[in-house]
């Protein structure tokens, strides 16, 4: 093993030993979001939605949202661990657990990995004048876009997608449109050749 596989390996084990508290939690929520049951995606949309909802209703300034956020997050730090060893104690604990949790914290090692990677690439390293142009258009572009579109329903927007994205991974719908679509293509390429013969 090179020495970038071992300091892989430690940050994946050191992740995974942060999360130990929350494992139950994790798997749960991986099995919501990767839709383990047909009506998952119904759930996780509703829930979105609501609380979106909730947050269009209140209309609440960025300072008193940005609290309510971080008390939650520090509330849920402290309840969800605890919650965790009351309703489920260690004997049932299986190995197909054991492999979903460690399946789960080697994707958040990947996410992490390349958020790293992206931002090292970004920040750090010297970029050409071509990235520099194509980085600021898309920064523009998304700007011009928040001017013109509700910021909430954007946030809505893409939380709803990122919510749903491992769903959709795992049930193959982005393959099933790819290969439908590929199919009509390749359907009116045959069309077009016969008809220019």
């Amino acid at each position: 093993m090179t020495t970038s596989q071992v300091d892989q390996k430690r940050a994946l084990i050191k992740l995974k030993h942060d999360l130990e508290p929350f494992r139950n939690a994790i798997v749960s929520g991986y099995g919501v979001l990767t839709w383990e049951k047909q009506y998952y995606a119904g759930v996780v949309f509703g829930a979105i939605s609501i609380m979106y909802l909730l947050l269009w209703y209140m209309d609440l300034s960025f300072i008193t949202l940005f609290s309510l956020l971080a008390l939650l997050a520090f509330f849920m730090d402290f309840v969800i661990p605890m919650l965790s060893r009351l309703v489920s104690n260690g004997g049932n604990w299986d190995g197909e657990q054991e492999a979903k949790f460690e399946e789960v914290c080697g994707q958040i090692y990947n996410i992490k990995s390349s958020i790293i990677d992206w931002y090292d690439y970004l920040f750090k390293e010297r970029k050409p004048t071509m990235v520099v142009i194509i980085i600021s258009f898309g920064l523009l572009a998304l700007a011009w876009i928040g001017a013109i579109i509700n910021n909430l329903l954007l946030m809505y927007c893409a939380t709803v997608l990122v919510a749903m994205w491992p769903g959709l991974n795992e049930k193959d719908v982005f393959k099933s449109l790819t290969q439908k679509a590929s199919k009509i293509i390749n359907d009116k390429i045959q069309y077009g050749k016969k008809k220019l013969q």
